[in-house]
């Protein structure tokens, strides 16, 4: 099982990094923006998704201007800052009231979600989606379920293609 698990892993991981690499060099751009500014980069992350949210603010290579996001926090907001919203599933509710929220305010953000749960597109208000392509399990099991659903090492995966395309950014600021 580990061995399935490893490999359809990694093909998971490169197909992300084949097929989003415009969008990641364009989410990378847009959340660096506030970094070189006064802005700050706010982040939130929804169930397992906080594993993303807590290594931007407390990892190792921790963003020195990242701060979590609450909805009520929203107003507070200035146009320098940047959001990076991190769930499960693109369709959830309170993910959906934040970005309509964050639009309200005119705050950039990019997306970070799994496939939506029903036939609810990505919202349009989104400057930038970065789509989690894993719909089930990687491992088939001897009843013909599937398990092992890491949606979360996948978003962990976007996260830090993200952080080094925005340290590079920043080394040219600098």
């Amino acid at each position: 099982m580990l061995k399935i698990f490893t490999t359809q892993l990694n093909g998971l991981l490169k197909k992300i990094a084949e097929q989003e690499d415009e969008k990641l060099e364009d989410a990378a751009r847009l959340l660096s923006q506030a970094l070189v500014g006064d802005g700050h980069l706010y982040l939130y992350g929804k169930d397992e998704m906080t594993a993303v949210t807590a290594e931007a603010l407390y990892g190792a290579e921790k963003f020195e201007q990242a701060k979590p996001l609450t909805l009520a926090a929203v107003p507070s907001l200035s146009s320098a800052d940047r959001v990076l919203l991190i769930a499960r599933s693109a369709d959830d509710p309170e993910l959906l009231q934040l970005i309509s929220r964050l639009f309200e305010y005119s705050i950039p953000c990019v997306l970070i979600s799994g496939p939506a749960s029903g036939a609810v597109p990505v919202p349009e208000e989104v400057d930038v989606h970065l789509p989690l392509p894993l719909h089930q399990g990687l491992v088939p099991t001897e009843s013909g379920d599937r398990i092992g659903y890491p949606l979360s090492l996948a978003a962990l995966y976007i996260y830090f293609c993200l952080s080094l395309l925005i340290h590079d950014i920043l080394a040219e600021y600098e």
